[in-house]
């Protein structure tokens, strides 16, 4: 089976792309040619050349590669099936299958094409933790949370407290301030821990992601709550103090917890430079996240 990968560069909706195809070639024989997204958007934007080609499927994710899909679509044949990961902001009909995430469920009137699932795309591990390995992520500043340097670190203190003797793995992200990245290289310093800095590390997040028995993950970054929730090991939440409440990502966090799907670090002021700090648990019979499967299931029945 032919596809065409259209690619926008954003290393988060690739990631779930890849993901999905990956999931694919388990059950079928893919043959995958990629283009890349060009330019600025919304001015001077292009692909890549498609080379003289019939495909079975063209896919993508991320607004940019929407009307390219649907574009190229016309030059192929009449069983060439048109795939959009995410919520397009139009021609939602046009589309043969739209794999989208449950916070967009309003986007759509007449989902008959849609197929929706919790969180994001991620890789489904059933690999047994190592129980002395810990992770920590930490995303940085975003629209969803405050991200206020010295709470977090006091409970990245706090959690690893809490574990002694054991393998620390700290991963931060493009988005962590640099001064958070001085902060936690500080903590090396007193701390038996690793920091994974992204810039400059060989260190794969995931591997260690599917080994560790415990993680600590900032509120704002969605696709490694889920990305840890999709493997075996105990999943905690970092708190933030949320900036708008009226938000598809604090709406979806704040699910995961009322429901005990993941559990969270709850840090209350006492009185003034004094605070407490106290950790819940996930429900101990939490099942691993495979939304890719369920899509990928779905995508073979299209084709």
């Amino acid at each position: 089976m032919n596809i065409l990968w259209i690619k926008d560069n954003n290393t988060g909706h690739e990631k779930q792309a890849k993901i999905l195809l990956d999931e694919l070639s388990k059950t079928r024989e893919i043959n995958i040619q990629d283009i890349n997204i060009k330019g600025f958007h919304p001015f001077f934007t292009y692909v890549d050349p498609v080379e003289e080609n019939f495909f079975d499927l063209i896919i993508g994710a991320g607004h940019k590669t929407y009307s390219y899909i649907l574009d190229i679509k016309k030059s192929q044949k009449k069983s060439c099936k048109t795939v959009a990961i995410l919520t397009p902001t139009f021609k939602k009909d046009r589309f043969d299958l739209i794999c989208a995430p449950t916070h967009d469920q309003n986007k759509y009137t007449n989902p008959k094409n849609v197929i929706f699932f919790e969180g994001s795309l991620a890789k489904v591990s059933l690999n047994e933790p190592d129980e002395n390995v810990i992770l920590v992520a930490v995303g940085g500043k975003n629209k969803h949370y405050h991200f206020d340097e010295d709470s977090i670190l006091d409970q990245i203190e706090y959690f690893l407290s809490l574990y002694p003797q054991k393998k620390y793995y700290v991963f931060n992200s493009r988005r962590t301030p640099i001064t958070m990245n001085n902060k936690i290289a500080k903590l090396t310093e007193t701390k038996e821990l690793m920091f994974c800095d992204y810039r400059n590390n060989d260190i794969s997040f995931e591997s260690i992601l599917h080994m560790s028995s415990a993680k600590l993950i900032t509120r704002d970054s969605v696709n490694m709550i889920f990305e840890s929730l999709s493997c075996k090991g105990n999943t905690y939440l970092v708190d933030m103090h949320v900036k708008n409440k009226v938000n598809k990502v604090v709406n979806t966090v704040n699910s995961l917890i009322e429901e005990k799907k993941i559990g969270y670090i709850e840090q209350s002021d006492m009185v003034d430079g004094l605070s407490t700090i106290k950790i819940h648990k996930q429900n101990i019979y939490h099942d691993v996240f495979a939304e890719v499967e369920k899509v990928a299931y779905k995508l073979n029945q299209l084709l």
